[in-house]
């Protein structure tokens, strides 16, 4: 019952309508053929160009949008307004258009017919008033600059001026053929996101989610300030799933939030927490979220040669925020929620629900794509499972709900990347992308290190407000290449902007998740928001670290002992970071030993070997001061 009261207190902050009667029934209908054209698709039984899917995927995507939000945001939310019927209707109509002329523009060989313009523009408007709706402005804004750029290029001097394109050239480019609307980005929506979308609806419905949570509650329930504990691992596991951390705070949230209030943590610290350990998921092997996947197509490696390379950087990430949650139990003095029952042999018993998981990651290695491992591997075993308790069998309101709300999440997610089809379509139109990236390299004088730090700044800044899939797409074709410049590897480099993707959902002042969170703990948006990049500041750390110690991602000549001594130094210097920027260790500590504390950490994260064993030195130094004399060490609570 909390978790539903939670739950529904989204759903009113946010300003999707609450529909009810035929309008509800109509919506539902929707979705459920939407959700259900994308399993044929994956399931081959029906058969259907990357085009056509991508056409349909859209069309479906803008159509429940329009059902589901409002024209105005003033507008009544409990019915389909007329604005909106027409607009589902006209929706439809192009759509159907545009469908149906892709074989006749197939066959005139990138020529364009009068009729496939107009197809092509109303396709666009469509496409905008459905991101108006659902999208960050940015991302709307950006791309209408970028447009405008392709438009007006040719008025431009220097090295951003432009040879100038026609209308058809445009809209031929950008909407009627591959490289645009239509392009990469939106086919990685349309042909596997989405079947993670309704796998991890899928999760819930069948109790695997429920099962996350109840093992991280025996791992951590019972622990000093366990219900956050609980929730770093809970949403760590889920989150790998999802691969939106919006989408992952509400539905572990509603669970763990409630319980770290209830033993002390504070509103805002608590959905911190909730966020921190939901963006990481989106990080974290086996699955890493369906973001990942567009990552490994983008370079062209295998996903399993991904998700080596992220396996250590993952783990020193949710090391650094399980021990903040730690540390900030010891300063504030708090203890568990005594409420926890570590019934193993139950678990073990249930240990079943893990399959799914399992099932992925074996097709995944066996090199099948990442759509037929989460259709098959994912998907179709959790259906089997579901079938051998009554209380996890899926019934018609089940199956309704799984389609329904992954038809809800998946609208956002095809909007956005065809709203970024625009931003790649015209980069590959003008050539502008390398001139980005030497802009970059200009301004930082081709230095490594500032470098990095303006990518970072670029990737976080167009990822704001974005779903993970949208905001590393655009970080990879204008900041990535900038980091190829200065010799870092595209893997490297790609890992790199993926991570600041990430961590942008958790970034004010457009922190997606801290909105999020802040409907169920009642707590500040932007209060959570710096907290969670105060709880991630891994996140933010990490990359550089592995840029300047490449041995963290396993890949080439692995140096074994290299990379031991690296991983064990890193994640040693990001525990001394946490004890000092929450004052605690063993006990509360003194703000000198704090400066202390911050000063180790710098030496142990420093990628230089010397440096690192100082810091070594110093830190089993400052650890053995620290527990002989407790009493000059604790300060009072702050």
């Amino acid at each position: 019952m909390i978790v539903e009261e939670k739950q529904k207190k989204i759903s009113r902050q946010s300003l999707r309508k609450v529909l009810d009667g035929p309008s509800q029934k109509f919506a539902l209908a929707a979705g459920i053929m939407w959700m259900l054209f994308q399993i044929l698709v994956a399931a081959q039984i029906i058969y259907m160009v990357p085009h056509k899917v991508r056409i349909v995927h859209l069309g479906f995507a803008l159509i429940m949008i329009f059902l589901l939000t409002p024209f105005f945001h003033q507008s009544r939310r409990d019915h389909i307004g007329i604005m909106d019927a027409l607009l589902v209707i006209f929706t439809a109509a192009v759509f159907i258009g545009m469908f149906l002329r892709y074989d006749a523009l197939i066959k005139m060989g990138g020529r364009c017919a009068d009729v496939d313009v107009v197809l092509g523009i109303l396709t666009m408007i469509l496409m905008y008033e459905g991101a108006r709706r659902v999208v960050s402005p940015g991302l709307s804004i950006l791309s209408l600059i970028v447009l405008a750029y392709a438009f007006f290029g040719q008025y431009l001097t220097g090295i951003l001026a432009t040879s100038g394109y026609t209308l058809n050239r445009i809209i031929n480019h950008l909407v009627l053929g591959g490289e645009g609307i239509f392009g990469f980005a939106l086919g990685v929506s349309a042909e596997t996101i989405v079947i993670f979308v309704i796998f991890g609806s899928l999760l819930q419905e069948v109790g695997i989610s429920d099962y996350f949570y109840d093992l991280a509650n025996a791992i951590a329930g019972n622990a000093r300030g366990g219900p956050a504990k609980v929730a770093v691992i809970s949403s760590s596991l889920m989150g790998m799933v999802s691969g939106e951390t919006s989408a992952n705070v509400a539905t572990t949230g509603a669970f763990t939030i409630p319980l770290m209030k209830r033993v002390g943590y504070d509103a805002n610290f608590a959905g911190a927490v909730e966020c921190a350990a939901s963006a990481g998921g989106q990080i974290l092997p086996p699955v890493m979220g369906a973001t990942a996947f567009m990552l490994a197509d983008t370079l062209g490696i295998p996903y399993i040669k991904l998700a080596v390379a992220a396996i250590l950087p993952a783990l020193l990430y949710y090391v650094s925020v399980f021990c903040t949650v730690h540390f900030r139990a010891v300063r504030l003095g708090l203890g568990s929620s005594g409420e926890a029952k570590q019934n193993w042999g139950n678990l073990l018993k249930r240990s079943y629900l893990l399959l799914p998981m399992v099932g992925i990651v074996v097709l995944l290695v066996m090199n099948y794509t990442p759509t037929f491992s989460a259709f098959w591997g994912g998907i179709v075993t959790a259906l089997v499972l579901s079938m051998l308790r009554k209380e996890t069998r899926l019934n018609l309101d089940k199956i309704v709900r799984i389609m329904y709300n992954s038809a809800k999440t998946a609208m956002t997610l095809g909007t956005a990347t065809a709203v970024v089809g625009i931003v790649v379509g015209t980069f590959s139109l003008t050539g502008i992308t390398m001139t980005i990236a030497r802009i970059i390299f200009q301004v930082t004088g081709g230095v490594k290190l500032l470098t990095l730090v303006m990518t970072m700044l670029v990737a976080m800044i167009l990822g704001m407000g974005l779903p993970t899939s949208a905001a590393y797409v655009l970080a990879s074709i204008s900041a990535a290449p900038a980091l190829t410049l200065v010799g870092i590897s595209d893997l490297y480099a790609h890992l790199f902007v993926f991570y600041y993707g990430c961590m942008s959902t958790i970034t004010p002042p457009v922190a997606t998740g801290a909105y999020t969170a802040a409907g169920l703990s009642g707590g500040n948006p932007n209060k959570i928001g710096f907290l969670s990049m105060r709880l991630a500041v891994a996140g933010f750390i990490v990359p550089f670290i592995f840029i300047y110690s490449p041995e963290l991602l396993l890949t080439g000549d692995i140096d074994i002992m290299a990379t031991v001594f690296s991983f064990f130094v890193t994640g040693l210097g990001l525990l001394f970071l946490c004890a000092a920027v929450e004052g605690a260790l063993i006990k509360p500590v003194a703000p000198y030993v704090r400066v202390a504390f911050a000063i180790i950490a710098l030496l142990l994260i420093w990628p230089d070997v010397l440096v690192s064993l100082i810091g070594l030195v110093v830190s089993a130094i400052v650890v053995v001061v620290s527990i002989l004399r407790k009493k000059e060490l604790v300060s009072p609570k702050n």
